[in-house]
């Protein structure tokens, strides 16, 4: 017989759980987890919190038990609880009440590659039977026993009820002084509870004013990308990975993580509040930043999507893309890297060019720490992905202007009226975060005058650059002449390792304009020269063509120096304060005279070991 022993509101959601218990398992002996092949799918939410209430099965686990009604309390043998929760925990899904998330399993099926431990929870990653890498998160407060459990369910009532009742603010300072009043108040006094107040306490902001599952996601530095498909509660929540053991570059995986429809309208429900974007049927798209700038959101609902809400995030890097850092991840080369470095420092206007995916945002916040210090830079993009409030902090002039849905006109307009406005503030350099449509002809019609500043950058979909001429030129509208005041086009792309899971980013080529529309010359090979950007470089320093390659020389070994010093004293190697102090002991090196490439790479390894205390 199979009986629905409680149902509870939760979050907004209706959640049927078990009374006596604190945590939901549909354990192995549901008939209902059968037919829920490899957990891919799940039946409708009553099904979840149902349980098999044989004789047997109440007999044999009626320890676990507390009645309620009776208010006193079953002891339970110790040896019988831990057999139930190892045997629940590794065939079953679970949550607790207070939750809108269901996890599956613990992955103890996996064939493990890596297991690491967040403040959050502990992950797990590994290979299932069915080839797929999984994702296993187990969240900290889904690993507590039945006390700690009830004490951050009734916490999590006590604090809702509070400001129900009082009002006031609602931030998560007070939150958390609640959280810890109330755990103080419920928490018997002859048990210590000190070792676990803040873990308690932050898990009730989690469910009181935070996002649930997602703040433990987004807090994961690995994640790039976390999808939820519709219908939420029928499919896994996927992500996307920056590294993982053993593999070069980043992988998708599916989680152990299945949202109901409550967790993902608390994350829509906080989207709307901070932004004040419309989101209903007549406009079913919302497109934000989230997470304080770290992350950008968008949410997808009916009628464009005919099963309910889908939910994508792209999480900003929380350590800044360099040169450096890419060469570590294998993406660039170091002689690349100096290439690249040369051409920023000398003023070139470069387009990075790409799929979605590719790591275009990222080269281009690379390239961005390439820029001299006294070179004041502007930056136009939809969402704040360029690292200006990084570079503020070394001593960059950054002036960013953002362009979203709260401004009047469509997406291409704001962006062509943000970059005119751009034009009359200055001789600056130019940062769009992608050229997209009616901005590029004002860009190149600046840039053909010579009013566009020192240096123009930008990115733009395409995975070639004669894909991109083409696009620019007959998509767009752009003369031929007009687009060769583009002076260099990067391509990055995605290569999948052979019978692998890992989609590798790589450069795939680099080209200069030529004097010739429409052709272009490989600087990566012996086409360096033929480049007019190239000449005018040294006609205006008076460099040689000698003097220019010891030069891109020596900037790549000095990042290719940092790469591989990263690998034993510290990914802060990587990072972009160095790179600034590269650049500053090269221009030092070069006004004294030293045109050594030995000696000045060198003495910057000297430089680098003191500052380091290596």
């Amino acid at each position: 017989m199979v009986r629905i022993i409680r149902e509870t509101v939760v979050g907004g959601a209706t959640t049927r759980g078990i009374e006596p218990m604190d945590c939901v398992t549909v354990s192995a002996s549901a008939p209902v987890v059968s037919e829920v092949p490899a957990y891919s799918q799940v039946n409708e939410t009553p099904a979840f919190s149902q349980v098999d209430e044989t004789p047997s099965v109440k007999e044999r686990f009626s320890g676990l038990f507390t009645n309620r009604e009776r208010d006193e309390d079953v002891p339970a043998p110790s040896g019988l609880l831990s057999a139930f929760g190892s045997m629940t925990d590794s065939i079953g899904m679970r949550k607790p009440l207070f939750a809108d998330c269901w996890t599956v399993g613990t992955g103890g099926g996996l064939k493990v590659l890596e297991t690491y431990d967040m403040p959050g929870g502990r992950v797990t990653i590994g290979v299932a039977d069915d080839g797929e890498i999984e994702y296993n998160l187990i969240p900290r407060e889904y690993s507590y026993g039945p006390e700690l459990t009830d004490v951050i369910g009734k916490t999590v009532e006590a604090v809702r009820d509070e400001y129900r009742k009082t009002g006031g603010r609602m931030d998560r300072q007070s939150v958390l002084l609640s959280a810890r009043e109330s755990i103080c108040r419920t928490w018997p006094e002859s048990d210590d509870v000190n070792w676990s107040l803040n873990d308690l306490c932050e898990a009730v902001h989690r469910y009181v004013l935070g996002l649930g599952i997602f703040d433990i996601l987004l807090s994961d530095p690995r994640i790039e990308d976390i999808y939820v498909d519709a219908p939420c509660d029928r499919n896994r929540i996927h992500i996307t990975m920056n590294t993982i053991e053993g593999f070069t570059s980043h992988v998708r995986c599916r989680t152990n993580l299945i949202a109901e429809n409550g967790e993902i309208r608390n994350l829509i429900s906080r989207l709307k509040k901070d932004t004040g974007l419309p989101y209903c049927e007549s406009s079913p798209v919302l497109e934000t930043d989230m997470d304080d700038g770290r992350a950008r959101a968008t949410v997808v609902g009916y009628p464009m999507s005919p099963n309910g809400d889908s939910v994508a995030i792209r999480k900003h890097s929380v350590n800044p893309w360099t040169l450096t850092r890419l060469i570590a991840n294998g993406t660039i080369d170091a002689d690349t890297a100096g290439l690249l470095s040369f051409l920023v420092d000398n003023r070139s206007s470069i387009m990075v060019c790409g799929a979605r995916g590719a790591g275009k945002s990222s080269l281009m916040s690379a390239l961005m720490f390439e820029f001299p210090l006294a070179q004041r830079i502007l930056t136009i993009e939809d969402t704040m992905e360029l690292p200006a409030r990084a570079m503020r902090d070394l001593g960059y002039k950054v002036q960013t202007m953002l362009i979203d849905d709260r401004m009047s006109g469509d997406a291409k307009s704001r962006a062509d009226d943000a970059l005119r406005v751009s034009l009359r503030l200055g001789e600056s350099a130019i940062v769009l975060g992608e050229v997209r449509g009616d901005e590029a002809r004002t860009l190149y019609q600046s840039m053909r005058t010579g009013k566009a500043g020192s240096s123009i950058m930008g990115t733009m979909h395409g995975d070639s650059a004669r894909s991109v001429y083409e696009r620019v030129v007959h998509d767009m509208g752009i003369s031929p002449e007009a687009f060769m005041a583009t002076d260099f086009l990067v391509t990055l792309g995605m290569v999948k390792e052979r019978g692998g899971f890992a989609m590798n980013r790589t450069l795939t080529e680099m080209v200069s304009t030529t004097d010739t529309p429409g052709e272009f010359a490989d600087v990566l090979g012996d086409g360096l020269f033929e480049s007019p950007a190239i000449r005018r470089i040294m006609d205006v320093s008076g460099l040689t063509p000698q003097d220019m390659r010891d030069e891109i020389s020596i900037r790549g070994q000095m990042r290719g120096m940092l790469a591989e010093m990263s690998a034993t004293r510290g990914e802060d190697l990587l990072g972009p304060r160095w790179i600034v102090m590269a650049n500053d002991h090269l221009a030092n090196m070069l006004a004294a005279g030293e045109r050594d490439s030995a000696r000045i790479v060198e003495s910057f390894r000297r430089r680098v070991s003191e500052t380091a205390g290596v």
